[in-house]
Protein backbone atom coordinates (compact mmCIF):
# COMPACT_ATOMS: atom_id res chain seq x y z
CA UNK A 1 0.00 0.00 0.00
CA UNK A 2 1.58 3.37 -0.86
CA UNK A 3 1.44 6.11 1.71
CA UNK A 4 -0.78 8.20 0.29
CA UNK A 5 -3.86 5.16 0.25
CA UNK A 6 -2.81 5.01 3.91
CA UNK A 7 -3.36 8.48 4.34
CA UNK A 8 -6.51 8.48 2.12
CA UNK A 9 -7.66 5.70 4.49
CA UNK A 10 -6.50 7.74 7.82
CA UNK A 11 -8.80 10.52 6.49
CA UNK A 12 -11.54 8.29 5.14
CA UNK A 13 -11.81 7.22 8.86
CA UNK A 14 -11.24 10.57 10.62
CA UNK A 15 -14.16 11.80 8.54
CA UNK A 16 -16.15 8.81 9.80
CA UNK A 17 -15.43 9.76 13.54
CA UNK A 18 -13.35 6.42 13.87
CA UNK A 19 -10.61 8.24 16.04
CA UNK A 20 -8.20 4.36 16.87
CA UNK A 21 -8.49 3.53 13.10
CA UNK A 22 -7.39 6.80 12.02
CA UNK A 23 -5.10 7.51 14.81
CA UNK A 24 -3.28 4.06 13.72
CA UNK A 25 -3.59 4.93 10.17
CA UNK A 26 -1.91 7.96 10.20
CA UNK A 27 0.65 6.56 12.62
CA UNK A 28 1.74 3.82 9.91
CA UNK A 29 1.89 7.32 7.33
CA UNK A 30 4.87 8.29 9.62
CA UNK A 31 6.31 5.17 10.19
CA UNK A 32 7.54 5.26 6.28
CA UNK A 33 7.83 9.28 6.08
CA UNK A 34 8.58 10.74 9.73
CA UNK A 35 8.77 14.35 8.25
CA UNK A 36 4.83 13.79 6.86
CA UNK A 37 3.22 17.11 7.85
CA UNK A 38 -0.13 16.07 7.54
CA UNK A 39 0.32 12.79 9.26
CA UNK A 40 1.99 14.62 12.29
CA UNK A 41 -0.69 17.29 12.24
CA UNK A 42 -2.95 14.95 12.58
CA UNK A 43 -1.68 12.46 15.22
CA UNK A 44 -1.16 15.51 17.13
CA UNK A 45 -4.94 16.24 16.85
CA UNK A 46 -6.24 13.33 17.28
CA UNK A 47 -4.54 12.39 20.92
CA UNK A 48 -5.85 15.70 22.14
CA UNK A 49 -9.04 14.99 21.15
CA UNK A 50 -8.55 11.80 23.36
CA UNK A 51 -7.55 13.49 26.69
CA UNK A 52 -3.86 14.45 25.99
CA UNK A 53 -2.67 17.90 27.72
CA UNK A 54 -2.75 20.77 24.89
CA UNK A 55 0.87 21.34 25.86
CA UNK A 56 2.30 17.86 25.59
CA UNK A 57 1.08 17.89 21.25
CA UNK A 58 2.04 21.83 20.62
CA UNK A 59 5.51 21.07 19.98
CA UNK A 60 4.42 18.69 17.24
CA UNK A 61 1.94 20.72 15.60
CA UNK A 62 4.77 23.26 15.51
CA UNK A 63 6.95 20.69 13.90
CA UNK A 64 4.48 20.13 11.36
CA UNK A 65 4.17 23.68 10.10
CA UNK A 66 7.82 24.38 9.97
CA UNK A 67 7.54 21.29 7.24
CA UNK A 68 4.73 23.06 5.86
CA UNK A 69 3.96 26.68 7.16
CA UNK A 70 1.10 27.11 4.58
CA UNK A 71 -1.43 24.95 5.50
CA UNK A 72 -4.39 27.12 6.91
CA UNK A 73 -5.68 24.31 8.79
CA UNK A 74 -2.26 23.74 10.64
CA UNK A 75 -2.26 27.13 12.05
CA UNK A 76 -5.76 26.90 13.46
CA UNK A 77 -5.03 23.63 15.25
CA UNK A 78 -1.80 25.69 17.10
CA UNK A 79 -3.85 28.48 18.13
CA UNK A 80 -6.93 26.17 19.81
CA UNK A 81 -3.88 24.06 21.61
CA UNK A 82 -2.59 28.03 22.73
CA UNK A 83 -6.17 28.83 23.41
CA UNK A 84 -6.93 26.02 25.47
CA UNK A 85 -3.71 26.92 27.66
CA UNK A 86 -4.76 30.37 28.08
CA UNK A 87 -1.58 32.02 25.45
CA UNK A 88 -4.62 34.11 24.23
CA UNK A 89 -2.50 36.35 22.25
CA UNK A 90 -0.08 33.66 20.44
CA UNK A 91 -3.44 32.10 20.03
CA UNK A 92 -5.07 34.89 17.92
CA UNK A 93 -1.88 35.25 15.70
CA UNK A 94 -2.15 31.83 15.12
CA UNK A 95 -5.80 31.80 13.84
CA UNK A 96 -5.00 35.58 12.06
CA UNK A 97 -2.13 32.99 10.08
CA UNK A 98 -4.96 30.29 9.49
CA UNK A 99 -7.58 33.28 7.89
CA UNK A 100 -4.16 34.78 6.21
CA UNK A 101 -3.94 31.66 4.24
CA UNK A 102 -7.34 30.77 3.69
CA UNK A 103 -10.10 32.85 4.41
CA UNK A 104 -13.56 31.26 3.75
CA UNK A 105 -12.80 29.09 6.63
CA UNK A 106 -16.45 30.74 9.25
CA UNK A 107 -14.89 28.49 12.28
CA UNK A 108 -11.23 29.74 12.09
CA UNK A 109 -13.16 33.64 11.97
CA UNK A 110 -14.80 32.34 14.59
CA UNK A 111 -12.02 31.00 16.78
CA UNK A 112 -10.12 34.25 16.19
CA UNK A 113 -12.95 36.24 17.31
CA UNK A 114 -12.77 34.34 20.70
CA UNK A 115 -9.01 34.90 21.28
CA UNK A 116 -9.43 38.58 20.18
CA UNK A 117 -12.41 38.61 23.13
CA UNK A 118 -10.49 37.01 25.48
CA UNK A 119 -7.86 39.99 25.13
CA UNK A 120 -10.86 42.08 25.36
CA UNK A 121 -10.09 43.45 22.12
CA UNK A 122 -13.85 43.92 21.27
CA UNK A 123 -14.44 45.94 18.24
CA UNK A 124 -11.74 43.27 16.27
CA UNK A 125 -13.73 40.22 17.94
CA UNK A 126 -16.83 41.84 16.71
CA UNK A 127 -15.55 42.06 13.35
CA UNK A 128 -14.64 38.37 13.34
CA UNK A 129 -17.61 36.92 13.94
CA UNK A 130 -19.37 38.79 11.27
CA UNK A 131 -16.48 37.97 8.85
CA UNK A 132 -17.56 34.18 10.30
CA UNK A 133 -21.21 34.57 9.53
CA UNK A 134 -20.41 36.07 5.67
CA UNK A 135 -18.57 33.04 4.70
CA UNK A 136 -20.80 30.57 6.96
CA UNK A 137 -23.85 32.02 7.28
CA UNK A 138 -25.27 28.82 9.47
CA UNK A 139 -22.55 28.86 11.99
CA UNK A 140 -24.74 29.20 14.93
CA UNK A 141 -21.92 29.38 17.89
CA UNK A 142 -20.64 32.51 15.54
CA UNK A 143 -23.98 33.81 15.99
CA UNK A 144 -24.05 33.57 19.74
CA UNK A 145 -20.58 34.63 19.84
CA UNK A 146 -21.45 38.20 18.34
CA UNK A 147 -24.15 38.24 20.59
CA UNK A 148 -21.56 38.30 23.44
CA UNK A 149 -19.26 40.78 21.91
CA UNK A 150 -22.20 43.61 20.95
CA UNK A 151 -22.96 43.03 24.94
CA UNK A 152 -19.90 43.99 25.93
CA UNK A 153 -20.23 46.87 23.90
CA UNK A 154 -23.55 48.13 25.50
CA UNK A 155 -25.53 46.86 22.37
CA UNK A 156 -27.88 45.14 24.49
CA UNK A 157 -30.80 45.18 21.77
CA UNK A 158 -28.76 43.89 19.21
CA UNK A 159 -27.02 41.26 21.43
CA UNK A 160 -30.48 40.18 22.09
CA UNK A 161 -31.31 39.64 18.67
CA UNK A 162 -28.48 37.56 18.26
CA UNK A 163 -28.66 35.42 21.64
CA UNK A 164 -33.06 34.69 20.40
CA UNK A 165 -31.58 33.53 16.76
CA UNK A 166 -28.75 31.24 18.04
CA UNK A 167 -31.53 29.34 20.11
CA UNK A 168 -33.94 29.67 17.22
CA UNK A 169 -31.43 27.92 15.21
CA UNK A 170 -30.34 25.91 18.01
CA UNK A 171 -33.04 25.26 20.49
CA UNK A 172 -30.58 22.86 23.06
CA UNK A 173 -27.94 25.17 22.33
CA UNK A 174 -26.98 25.38 26.28
CA UNK A 175 -24.19 28.72 26.04
CA UNK A 176 -26.98 30.85 24.07
CA UNK A 177 -29.69 29.94 26.49
CA UNK A 178 -27.50 30.73 29.37
CA UNK A 179 -26.28 34.39 27.87
CA UNK A 180 -30.43 35.06 27.18
CA UNK A 181 -30.67 34.96 30.43
CA UNK A 182 -27.97 37.12 31.88
CA UNK A 183 -29.01 39.53 29.18
CA UNK A 184 -32.54 39.47 30.06
CA UNK A 185 -31.34 39.23 34.05
CA UNK A 186 -29.37 42.76 33.25
CA UNK A 187 -32.44 44.20 31.70
CA UNK A 188 -34.09 43.51 35.05
CA UNK A 189 -36.29 40.76 32.96
CA UNK A 190 -36.05 38.89 35.62
CA UNK A 191 -38.87 36.16 34.75
CA UNK A 192 -37.69 35.58 31.52
CA UNK A 193 -33.99 35.40 32.85
CA UNK A 194 -35.37 32.67 35.45
CA UNK A 195 -36.65 30.72 32.60
CA UNK A 196 -33.60 30.54 30.35
CA UNK A 197 -31.52 30.04 33.37
CA UNK A 198 -34.19 26.17 34.25
CA UNK A 199 -33.80 25.42 30.57
CA UNK A 200 -30.02 25.48 31.00
CA UNK A 201 -30.34 22.95 33.98
CA UNK A 202 -32.71 21.28 32.03
CA UNK A 203 -30.39 20.90 29.24
CA UNK A 204 -27.42 19.87 31.49
CA UNK A 205 -28.18 19.64 34.99
CA UNK A 206 -24.52 19.69 35.85
CA UNK A 207 -24.24 23.49 34.58
CA UNK A 208 -23.30 25.19 37.57
CA UNK A 209 -23.32 28.56 37.03
CA UNK A 210 -26.85 28.77 35.94
CA UNK A 211 -28.31 26.87 39.14
CA UNK A 212 -26.65 30.28 40.83
CA UNK A 213 -28.06 32.52 38.42
CA UNK A 214 -31.47 30.71 38.95
CA UNK A 215 -31.32 31.62 42.42
CA UNK A 216 -30.37 35.23 41.97
CA UNK A 217 -33.67 35.66 40.03
CA UNK A 218 -35.60 33.85 42.44
CA UNK A 219 -34.30 36.34 44.91
CA UNK A 220 -35.06 39.10 43.13
CA UNK A 221 -38.50 38.09 42.93
CA UNK A 222 -39.07 37.94 46.73
CA UNK A 223 -38.78 34.11 46.10
CA UNK A 224 -36.16 33.79 48.90
CA UNK A 225 -36.89 30.35 50.34
CA UNK A 226 -37.04 28.69 46.75
CA UNK A 227 -33.69 30.64 46.15
CA UNK A 228 -32.53 29.17 49.60
CA UNK A 229 -33.74 25.56 48.83
CA UNK A 230 -32.36 25.27 45.26
CA UNK A 231 -28.80 26.85 46.62
CA UNK A 232 -29.19 24.04 48.93
CA UNK A 233 -30.03 21.62 47.11
CA UNK A 234 -26.84 22.88 44.28
CA UNK A 235 -24.23 23.40 47.04
CA UNK A 236 -24.96 19.74 48.48
CA UNK A 237 -24.52 18.44 44.33
CA UNK A 238 -21.30 20.71 44.23
CA UNK A 239 -19.34 21.75 47.31
CA UNK A 240 -16.31 22.89 45.21
CA UNK A 241 -18.03 25.54 43.54
CA UNK A 242 -17.28 28.93 44.47
CA UNK A 243 -20.01 30.38 42.91
CA UNK A 244 -22.61 28.22 44.39
CA UNK A 245 -20.89 28.74 48.08
CA UNK A 246 -20.78 32.51 47.51
CA UNK A 247 -24.33 33.09 46.52
CA UNK A 248 -25.57 30.33 49.23
CA UNK A 249 -23.54 33.15 51.58
CA UNK A 250 -25.32 36.17 50.80
CA UNK A 251 -28.41 34.25 50.20
CA UNK A 252 -27.99 33.80 54.50
CA UNK A 253 -26.58 37.31 54.93
CA UNK A 254 -28.76 39.55 52.82
CA UNK A 255 -29.98 42.59 54.99
CA UNK A 256 -31.46 45.85 54.63
CA UNK A 257 -28.89 48.59 53.02
CA UNK A 258 -28.17 50.20 56.54
CA UNK A 259 -24.80 51.30 54.77
CA UNK A 260 -26.08 54.90 53.75
CA UNK A 261 -26.38 56.17 57.17
CA UNK A 262 -22.54 55.72 58.06
CA UNK A 263 -21.55 56.57 53.89
CA UNK A 264 -23.38 60.37 53.92
CA UNK A 265 -21.20 61.14 57.37
CA UNK A 266 -18.32 60.19 55.21
CA UNK A 267 -16.48 63.61 54.97
CA UNK A 268 -13.82 62.81 52.50
CA UNK A 269 -15.49 61.19 50.18
CA UNK A 270 -18.29 63.84 50.20
CA UNK A 271 -15.49 66.47 49.62
CA UNK A 272 -13.72 64.31 46.84
CA UNK A 273 -17.03 63.85 44.76
CA UNK A 274 -17.98 67.40 45.62
CA UNK A 275 -14.96 68.86 44.40
CA UNK A 276 -14.41 66.70 41.07
CA UNK A 277 -18.26 67.86 39.86
CA UNK A 278 -17.47 71.66 40.56
CA UNK A 279 -14.28 71.22 38.27
CA UNK A 280 -16.26 68.54 35.48
CA UNK A 281 -19.85 70.32 35.19
CA UNK A 282 -20.32 72.99 33.44
CA UNK A 283 -23.07 75.20 33.56
CA UNK A 284 -26.04 73.66 31.96
CA UNK A 285 -24.57 70.22 31.71
CA UNK A 286 -27.18 67.50 31.81
CA UNK A 287 -25.41 65.04 34.77
CA UNK A 288 -26.47 61.63 34.60
CA UNK A 289 -25.82 59.57 37.99
CA UNK A 290 -26.28 56.05 38.89
CA UNK A 291 -27.00 54.70 42.40
CA UNK A 292 -29.11 57.37 43.63
CA UNK A 293 -29.31 56.48 47.67
CA UNK A 294 -29.76 59.30 49.65
CA UNK A 295 -29.67 61.69 46.64
CA UNK A 296 -26.63 63.23 48.08
CA UNK A 297 -24.06 63.52 45.23
CA UNK A 298 -27.04 64.30 42.72
CA UNK A 299 -27.81 67.05 44.69
CA UNK A 300 -24.04 68.19 44.30
CA UNK A 301 -23.94 67.77 40.90
CA UNK A 302 -27.01 70.35 40.45
CA UNK A 303 -25.28 72.62 43.29
CA UNK A 304 -21.88 72.34 40.83
CA UNK A 305 -24.39 73.86 38.13
CA UNK A 306 -25.68 70.94 35.82
CA UNK A 307 -29.33 72.37 34.03
CA UNK A 308 -30.71 68.90 34.72
CA UNK A 309 -30.04 65.81 36.76
CA UNK A 310 -31.14 62.57 35.74
CA UNK A 311 -30.23 59.67 39.05
CA UNK A 312 -31.22 56.31 38.78
CA UNK A 313 -31.88 53.93 41.63
CA UNK A 314 -33.94 50.68 41.71
CA UNK A 315 -34.73 50.08 45.30
CA UNK A 316 -37.79 51.89 45.60
CA UNK A 317 -37.91 52.60 48.83
CA UNK A 318 -34.66 54.26 48.49
CA UNK A 319 -36.00 55.98 45.31
CA UNK A 320 -38.67 57.48 47.07
CA UNK A 321 -36.57 58.77 50.48
CA UNK A 322 -34.45 60.38 47.43
CA UNK A 323 -37.16 62.11 45.92
CA UNK A 324 -38.18 63.51 49.65
CA UNK A 325 -34.60 64.65 50.51
CA UNK A 326 -34.36 66.44 46.88
CA UNK A 327 -37.32 67.92 47.22
CA UNK A 328 -36.50 69.35 51.17
CA UNK A 329 -34.04 70.87 49.51
CA UNK A 330 -35.65 72.88 46.99
CA UNK A 331 -34.27 70.80 43.70
CA UNK A 332 -37.17 68.91 42.73
CA UNK A 333 -37.66 71.08 39.35
CA UNK A 334 -33.47 69.92 38.15
CA UNK A 335 -33.53 66.48 39.75
CA UNK A 336 -35.26 63.31 38.28
CA UNK A 337 -35.27 60.45 40.58
CA UNK A 338 -36.22 57.29 37.76
CA UNK A 339 -36.45 54.03 39.60
CA UNK A 340 -34.90 51.82 36.90
CA UNK A 341 -31.56 49.70 36.66
CA UNK A 342 -29.49 51.97 34.53
CA UNK A 343 -29.81 49.31 31.51
CA UNK A 344 -33.14 50.30 31.70
CA UNK A 345 -32.64 53.82 30.98
CA UNK A 346 -33.19 55.09 27.59
CA UNK A 347 -32.23 58.14 25.67
CA UNK A 348 -35.23 60.71 24.75
CA UNK A 349 -37.50 59.15 27.44
CA UNK A 350 -35.83 59.16 30.63
CA UNK A 351 -32.88 60.87 29.77
CA UNK A 352 -33.48 63.99 27.22
CA UNK A 353 -29.97 63.09 25.26
CA UNK A 354 -26.61 61.74 26.14
CA UNK A 355 -24.83 63.43 29.45
CA UNK A 356 -22.22 65.43 29.69
CA UNK A 357 -20.94 63.76 33.13
CA UNK A 358 -21.20 60.72 34.68
CA UNK A 359 -21.20 60.39 38.26
CA UNK A 360 -21.77 56.64 40.14
CA UNK A 361 -21.40 55.44 43.30
CA UNK A 362 -21.13 51.51 42.96
CA UNK A 363 -18.10 51.04 45.26
CA UNK A 364 -18.08 48.61 48.07
CA UNK A 365 -15.39 48.05 50.79
CA UNK A 366 -13.80 45.90 48.09
CA UNK A 367 -14.05 49.02 45.79
CA UNK A 368 -15.86 46.55 42.88
CA UNK A 369 -19.44 45.57 43.25
CA UNK A 370 -21.56 43.29 41.44
CA UNK A 371 -21.63 43.43 37.99
CA UNK A 372 -20.09 47.29 38.15
CA UNK A 373 -18.04 46.56 34.92
CA UNK A 374 -20.76 45.86 32.33
CA UNK A 375 -22.70 48.86 34.17
CA UNK A 376 -20.82 51.33 33.76
CA UNK A 377 -19.64 49.70 29.86
CA UNK A 378 -23.16 50.10 29.34
CA UNK A 379 -23.73 53.81 30.23
CA UNK A 380 -20.47 54.93 28.39
CA UNK A 381 -22.07 53.16 25.04
CA UNK A 382 -25.32 54.13 25.21
CA UNK A 383 -25.80 56.90 28.11
CA UNK A 384 -23.47 59.37 27.43
CA UNK A 385 -21.79 61.66 24.59
CA UNK A 386 -18.30 60.43 23.19
CA UNK A 387 -16.61 62.53 25.70
CA UNK A 388 -18.79 63.04 28.71
CA UNK A 389 -16.45 63.37 32.11
CA UNK A 390 -16.70 60.36 33.88
CA UNK A 391 -15.97 60.40 38.05
CA UNK A 392 -14.56 58.72 39.43
CA UNK A 393 -12.29 58.13 36.40
CA UNK A 394 -10.38 55.60 37.79
CA UNK A 395 -9.35 53.05 40.67
CA UNK A 396 -5.62 51.20 42.05
CA UNK A 397 -6.30 48.32 44.67
CA UNK A 398 -3.56 47.74 47.35
CA UNK A 399 -3.43 45.19 49.15
CA UNK A 400 -0.88 43.61 52.15
CA UNK A 401 -0.27 40.51 54.33
CA UNK A 402 -1.24 40.91 58.21
CA UNK A 403 -1.40 39.07 61.15
CA UNK A 404 -4.98 39.61 62.39
CA UNK A 405 -5.66 37.20 65.27
CA UNK A 406 -8.78 38.32 66.96
CA UNK A 407 -10.19 38.90 63.42
CA UNK A 408 -8.86 35.53 62.28
CA UNK A 409 -10.39 33.71 64.83
CA UNK A 410 -14.16 34.98 63.39
CA UNK A 411 -13.29 34.40 59.85
CA UNK A 412 -14.21 31.93 59.27
CA UNK A 413 -16.44 31.04 62.27
CA UNK A 414 -14.57 27.71 64.53
CA UNK A 415 -14.27 26.75 67.36
CA UNK A 416 -14.65 29.33 70.39
CA UNK A 417 -14.73 29.59 73.98
CA UNK A 418 -14.41 25.34 73.75
CA UNK A 419 -17.25 24.76 71.50
CA UNK A 420 -17.70 23.98 67.54
CA UNK A 421 -19.46 27.07 66.11
CA UNK A 422 -18.59 26.24 62.65
CA UNK A 423 -22.87 26.18 61.87
CA UNK A 424 -22.58 29.65 62.78
CA UNK A 425 -20.61 30.48 60.01
CA UNK A 426 -22.87 30.05 57.45
CA UNK A 427 -24.37 33.47 58.55
CA UNK A 428 -21.11 35.55 57.58
CA UNK A 429 -20.80 37.48 54.86
CA UNK A 430 -19.32 35.86 51.75
CA UNK A 431 -15.87 36.65 50.25
CA UNK A 432 -13.67 39.54 52.24
CA UNK A 433 -14.28 41.03 55.33
CA UNK A 434 -14.56 44.59 56.63
CA UNK A 435 -11.63 45.69 58.91
CA UNK A 436 -10.82 48.84 60.42
CA UNK A 437 -6.62 48.56 60.31
CA UNK A 438 -6.68 51.94 62.38
CA UNK A 439 -8.55 50.31 65.42
CA UNK A 440 -8.41 46.44 64.81
CA UNK A 441 -5.67 44.58 65.93
CA UNK A 442 -3.68 44.13 62.76
CA UNK A 443 -0.27 44.06 62.03
CA UNK A 444 1.25 44.41 58.13
CA UNK A 445 3.99 41.87 57.78
CA UNK A 446 4.87 43.09 54.01
CA UNK A 447 4.92 46.06 52.09
CA UNK A 448 2.01 47.37 50.53
CA UNK A 449 1.89 46.03 46.98
CA UNK A 450 0.08 46.86 43.54
CA UNK A 451 -2.60 44.73 42.70
CA UNK A 452 -5.08 45.38 40.50
CA UNK A 453 -5.94 48.73 38.46
CA UNK A 454 -9.02 49.74 36.52
CA UNK A 455 -9.87 52.56 34.30
CA UNK A 456 -13.47 53.42 34.13
CA UNK A 457 -13.25 55.29 31.05
CA UNK A 458 -12.16 52.67 28.98
CA UNK A 459 -13.58 49.04 28.28
CA UNK A 460 -11.85 46.52 30.23
CA UNK A 461 -12.47 42.71 30.94
CA UNK A 462 -15.56 41.46 32.96
CA UNK A 463 -12.66 39.32 34.87
CA UNK A 464 -8.83 39.25 35.31
CA UNK A 465 -6.43 37.68 37.18
CA UNK A 466 -2.54 37.35 37.58
CA UNK A 467 0.15 36.18 39.66
CA UNK A 468 2.07 38.29 42.29
CA UNK A 469 4.97 37.73 44.52
CA UNK A 470 4.73 39.18 48.12
CA UNK A 471 7.59 38.93 50.18
CA UNK A 472 7.03 38.82 54.24
CA UNK A 473 9.00 41.99 55.97
CA UNK A 474 8.81 40.42 59.29
CA UNK A 475 8.07 37.58 61.49
CA UNK A 476 4.40 36.38 62.49
CA UNK A 477 1.23 34.71 61.52
CA UNK A 478 0.06 35.48 58.04
CA UNK A 479 -3.56 35.38 58.51
CA UNK A 480 -4.81 36.61 55.68
CA UNK A 481 -4.54 40.06 52.74
CA UNK A 482 -5.75 43.30 53.88
CA UNK A 483 -6.62 45.36 50.39
CA UNK A 484 -7.62 48.76 49.89
CA UNK A 485 -7.91 50.85 47.31
CA UNK A 486 -7.37 54.52 45.53
CA UNK A 487 -10.31 56.42 44.05
CA UNK A 488 -9.11 58.32 41.21
CA UNK A 489 -12.18 61.16 40.71
CA UNK A 490 -10.25 63.58 38.64
CA UNK A 491 -6.96 64.94 37.33
CA UNK A 492 -6.60 66.55 40.79
CA UNK A 493 -8.55 64.25 43.38
CA UNK A 494 -7.67 61.45 45.03
CA UNK A 495 -9.98 59.60 47.89
CA UNK A 496 -8.33 56.79 49.89
CA UNK A 497 -9.73 54.01 51.62
CA UNK A 498 -6.93 53.40 52.85
CA UNK A 499 -7.95 56.66 55.46
CA UNK A 500 -7.99 56.16 58.86
CA UNK A 501 -10.53 58.41 59.59
CA UNK A 502 -13.33 57.30 62.14
CA UNK A 503 -15.65 58.64 59.22
CA UNK A 504 -14.58 56.26 56.48
CA UNK A 505 -17.15 54.04 56.10
CA UNK A 506 -15.70 51.49 53.63
CA UNK A 507 -12.25 51.55 55.62
CA UNK A 508 -10.65 48.53 54.26
CA UNK A 509 -11.51 44.69 53.34
CA UNK A 510 -9.43 41.23 54.36
CA UNK A 511 -9.42 38.33 52.56
CA UNK A 512 -8.71 35.35 55.23
CA UNK A 513 -6.69 32.70 54.14
CA UNK A 514 -8.08 28.95 55.23
CA UNK A 515 -5.37 27.81 57.53
CA UNK A 516 -2.91 30.66 58.98
CA UNK A 517 1.05 30.83 58.19
CA UNK A 518 3.75 31.09 59.89
CA UNK A 519 6.18 33.60 58.50
CA UNK A 520 9.98 34.93 58.26
CA UNK A 521 11.14 38.02 57.05
CA UNK A 522 12.01 37.17 53.52
CA UNK A 523 9.65 34.37 52.95
CA UNK A 524 7.88 35.04 49.47
CA UNK A 525 4.61 34.24 48.81
CA UNK A 526 3.15 33.42 45.03
CA UNK A 527 -0.50 35.35 45.37
CA UNK A 528 -3.19 35.28 42.59
CA UNK A 529 -5.01 38.15 42.56
CA UNK A 530 -8.12 38.96 40.52
CA UNK A 531 -11.53 40.35 40.27
CA UNK A 532 -14.86 38.68 38.40
CA UNK A 533 -17.69 40.35 37.56
CA UNK A 534 -18.94 39.44 41.24
CA UNK A 535 -15.80 40.59 43.12
CA UNK A 536 -12.24 41.06 43.72
CA UNK A 537 -10.33 38.22 45.46
CA UNK A 538 -7.17 36.70 46.40
CA UNK A 539 -6.50 32.91 46.67
CA UNK A 540 -3.73 30.00 46.20
CA UNK A 541 -1.41 31.54 48.44
CA UNK A 542 1.80 29.56 48.92
CA UNK A 543 5.06 29.39 50.11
Amino acid sequence: MTTEDMLQGALAALSEGHLDEARQGFERVLAGEPDHAVALHWVAVIAYQQGAAPDAVLGQIDRAIVLDGEQALFHNSRGALLYALGRDLEAAESFHRSVQLSDQDGAVWNNLGNALLRLNRIDEAENCYRQALAVTPGLISAINNLGVALKRRGRLDKALICFREAILHMPDFQDAHFNLGELYYHLDMIQEAEVEFRRCIELNPDFHQAHASLAQCLHDQGKREEALELLRTAHARFPDDEDIDFMLRLQFSSIAPAWHIPMVNDEERNQAYDLALRRAVKSGDLVLEIGTGSGLVAMMAARAGAGRVVTCEVLPLMADIAREVIDKNGLSERITVVTKKSTQLQVGTDLPERADVFVSELINIGMLSPNMIPVLQHARETLLKPDAKIIPAAAIVYGALIEAPQLARINPVRHVSGFDLSPLDKLRSPGYAQIDMAADLVRQISQPFKALEFDFRTNMPEHDARMLQVTATTSGVAHGIAFWFDLIMDEETVYSSASTTRTNHWKQAAEFFPQPIAVQPGDRFMVITGYDKTRIFFKGVTL
